[in-house]
């Protein structure tokens, strides 16, 4: 440890007079000296300097030890400092109370800065500096941080899967809120249709303005909510994308950096429930790369790869928000959701993609062809479902392979269901 090497290291001697009055050790020896003084080695630059210039400057030996011991003091207090701010801020944890950890970490400092004894109350004096032990501070702090670590990590991933429970719960309110609104507005029409029919005035007005006044306060409920709702998905989003960075690295493909099925598979249902809320448009992409079987059986799979790696890139040259999803979902196909973006914009983003891959190097020095990419474009519909979405898409994507590849389509709009 620093400390014990500092203070077991022997102090420089005065040496021996010359005939001249001059001290005996030349200047290289009082260097050497001053550096075992200070307990450094020869890269450890601001201690090494120190010494050297005391040595240079030809400094006494006493005056080399209280630099020295000023030194050792200033270090001292640092860490007294470090291990008092640990014991002032404690993190109150599962099976450690903050109490523990501040009276743990308070024992510690005054054994590292005065000497006491840490768990011995019956001690009563001082330890030595060479004496203390210094690898039982740098285990209890390691030890303390390595817990903290540990439950702020988990306290997040709970709280991010706390979140999308909430999330999922509005996404299934709004559902059946949709779905009730749809069945009163029915039963009021043929109220009103059956009303309209009715030849008796004075009751037909009045059961007619009635329904009207209904209809209202039921509108302006559904404009209020929808508001709520709103407000409500812009903040879970902002939260939601913070506490999502760190799952992101953990769900990537080894290829290509980007996410992997597992990601999208996670991500997609999310998207469709903030989309509920919100109503921002958000679309689906569905990237294949061209001719990939015919790099493999022509160039290698090497060279397969490459390209693969290449569309990757192409990729993230062109969406750059935080906020798009990047997967690839199989071999040569990928997947990306983009949050508030219409189909015509996801159009226009997808052919940049073709446009970077045609302008990017080749997978392969004797490749005589350039690569292209069929992609296919669906915009999520008011409470479509996670499979039609994808399905649509990938419907898209086919059409665009069909069609003579390198193609951007754009998906049909779903059928609308019967009531």
């Amino acid at each position: 440890m620093f400390f014990r090497r500092l203070l077991t290291e022997s102090r420089p001697s005065s040496g021996r007079r010359s005939a001249g009055g001059a001290d005996g050790p030349t200047e290289t020896r009082m260097s050497a000296n001053a550096d075992k003084t200070l307990g450094v080695r020869g890269d450890d630059a601001p201690l090494a300097e120190a010494a050297s210039d005391a040595a240079r400057l030809e400094v006494p030996a006493g005056e080399t030890e209280a630099m020295s011991e000023e030194y050792l003091g200033r270090v001292l207090d640092a860490l007294g400092g470090v291990l008092s701010a640990l014991a002032r801020y404690p993190i109150d944890l599962p099976d450690r109370p903050a109490e523990e950890t501040a009276g743990e970490m308070g024992r510690w400092q005054r054994h590292a800065t005065l000497g006491f004894a840490v768990n011995d109350a019956a001690f009563q004096g001082t330890l030595p500096i060479p004496d203390r032990d210094w690898d039982g501070v740098v285990r209890a702090v390691t030890e303390q941080r390595r817990e903290e670590h540990n439950y702020v990590e988990a306290s997040i991933s709970e709280l991010r899967d706390a979140l999308w429970v909430c999330v999922e719960t509005l996404h299934k309110v709004v559902k059946t809120d949709h779905a009730t609104g749809d069945v009163m507005d029915a039963q009021m029409q043929r109220a009103r249709t059956a009303l309209e029919r009715m030849q008796t005035g004075s009751i037909k007005a009045e059961v007619l303005g009635a329904i009207m006044s209904i209809q209202t306060a039921l509108t302006e409920r559904k404009v209020q909510q929808e508001a709520q709702y709103t407000s409500l998905a812009n903040r879970l989003d902002r939260l939601g994308k913070q506490l999502e960075e760190a799952r992101r690295e953990s769900s990537s493909d080894p290829l290509t950096g980007l996410g992997n099925r597992k990601l999208f598979d996670l991500m997609a249902p999310r998207a469709i429930q903030m989309f509920s809320l919100a109503r921002q448009p958000v679309s689906l992409l569905m990237v294949d790369l061209d001719k990939l079987k015919l790099v493999n059986d022509m160039y290698g799979h090497q060279a397969g790869d490459q390209a693969i790696i290449t569309l990757g890139k192409a990729m993230i040259r062109v969406f750059l928000r935080q906020s798009d999803v990047l997967c690839r979902v199989g071999g040569d196909e990928f997947a990306v959701i983009l949050p508030n973006t219409d189909s015509k914009v996801a159009e226009t983003l997808a052919h940049r993609v073709q446009d970077h891959l045609s302008r990017m190097p080749s997978p392969h020095p004797a490749m005589e062809f350039s690569m292209s990419a069929s992609i296919g474009v669906a915009q999520l519909e008011l409470y479509e479902e996670l499979d039609e979405w994808f399905r649509r898409a990938d419907q898209a994507l086919y059409n665009a392979k069909r069609n003579g590849r390198e193609r951007v389509v754009l998906a049909d709009r779903p059928l609308k269901k019967s009531a």
